[in-house]
């Protein structure tokens, strides 16, 4: 009892730093402390689901115990200011992949912005969700591929339950279909691409080595955490040196959607990396 408290009171706390600290509701602090706490109460009373908005145009559906969906209910854009980017840099027409896509707040995101998306999550009850955000918004140019990215095409073992943290596992519960980013695009070229694959980032990225060899990927964006560590027991430096081979550079993102060539990079929670322009 005593720990399940414990547990609550850290998880309330940290929710209401994300709400009070958020730029997005510099202006709106107390009024978006009241709307969580309401969501709260529907969805443990009453077990009611809301909508959340993303952008301008884009809407989730909000449920308990899942952590994507709920920061953006908690700020608009959730992710700021990684979401302020691909705001300012995608374009009508142009191909978004969303890999590791959870319930598709950056799907649907990238979609109101006039981009064909392929979505790419491998657990089922997840996928399930993203289907639904995507039917709530009527997007027509979004594909759900229910599978895990790789280096490799084949079968996997996957984790099933954790919501935005479920992995590949060799203990995985779950086999799911794996595929690889050069497959799912063939010769086409892409303006933009986030990974969030709870630490396999490199093994996404080893297998878009046709499309990253020829700079046919123009932006991604990229998990940089401690992830890796407890997935593979290796840092970034493996991702920071795929990427330095095919002539990308790391980038951080400004508060203003900008994009920063300057580091130290530890730390950060998610970078970008684009081709170096000579």
């Amino acid at each position: 009892m005593r720990v399940a408290l414990r547990n609550a009171v850290t998880q309330t706390a940290t929710t209401v730093r994300f709400i009070w600290n958020h730029p997005a509701n510099r202006h709106r602090r107390l009024r978006q402390l009241a709307r969580a706490f309401s969501y709260q109460v529907q969805a443990r009373a009453f077990h009611r689901r809301v909508q959340a908005r993303v952008g301008d145009r884009a809407q989730v559906w909000v449920d308990l115990h899942r952590t994507s969906a709920s920061k953006a209910l908690y700020a608009n854009p959730p992710d700021w200011p990684q979401m302020r980017v691909w705001q300012q840099r995608l374009r009508p027409g142009d191909l978004f992949l969303d890999i590791g896509a959870n319930v598709g707040t950056y799907s649907v995101l990238a979609a109101s912005l006039g981009a064909t998306v392929i979505a790419v999550e491998a657990a089922p009850d997840t996928a399930e969700l993203l289907r639904e955000n995507i039917a709530l918004n009527d997007f027509a140019l979004v594909d759900v591929v229910q599978a895990a990215a790789g280096s490799v095409a084949g079968r996997t073992r996957f984790t099933e339950g954790l919501d935005s943290v479920n992995r590949i596992d060799p203990a995985g519960v779950r086999e799911v279909d794996m595929v690889t980013v050069d497959a799912l695009i063939g010769q086409r070229s892409v303006a933009g691409m986030k990974v969030d694959v709870e630490g396999f980032e490199l093994h996404v990225l080893q297998g878009a080595a046709c499309a990253l060899r020829e700079h046919r990927i123009e932006l991604l964006q990229l998990e940089w955490n401690e992830a890796s560590k407890a997935a593979l027991g290796v840092d970034r430096s493996p991702v920071e040196a795929l990427l330095t081979e095919h002539g990308y550079q790391l980038l951080r993102p400004r508060d203003d959607g900008t994009l920063d060539p300057g580091g130290p990079f530890d730390g950060a929670l998610d970078l970008f990396a684009a081709p170096i322009v000579h």
